[in-house]
């Protein structure tokens, strides 16, 4: 269990430092090897470490989205620096937002094994 725990910190600190792209294909590879290596985890357990892995997807994919639509939004060049403010602080905010969903899910399942649950 602790390479799974491990494998959604390393997740969680890539979309705090803003890798977004470097965390979809983490998240991408850690379910490729969920379904090779995680056999010997019980089937409810299986499905909630890979929905901490496709969330991170979704969310990343959702905030890239999102940045594609602002960009489509500029009227000409002196939208640009508020175009480029505006990222930054979006980035930031949804990276931390991203980071704290995953974490909240990692705990949840960490509880719920804990207690026996599952």
């Amino acid at each position: 269990m602790l390479p799974w725990y491990l494998a959604s910190a390393v997740v969680v600190k890539t979309s705090l430092l803003g890798l977004g792209l470097v965390t979809l294909g983490l998240c991408v590879l850690a379910l490729i090897l969920l379904r090779l290596f995680g056999s010997n985890l019980s089937q409810p357990l299986q499905q909630r470490i890979g929905q901490i892995f496709r969330t991170g997807i979704y969310l990343h994919l959702a905030a890239y989205l999102l940045l594609l639509l602002k960009l489509l939004l500029i009227d000409g060049w002196q939208d640009v620096p508020a175009f480029i403010l505006g990222h930054l602080l979006m980035h930031h905010a949804s990276s931390a937002l991203i980071a704290t969903i995953l974490i909240v899910m990692t705990i949840r399942i960490y509880n719920h094994r804990s207690a026996g649950k599952l």
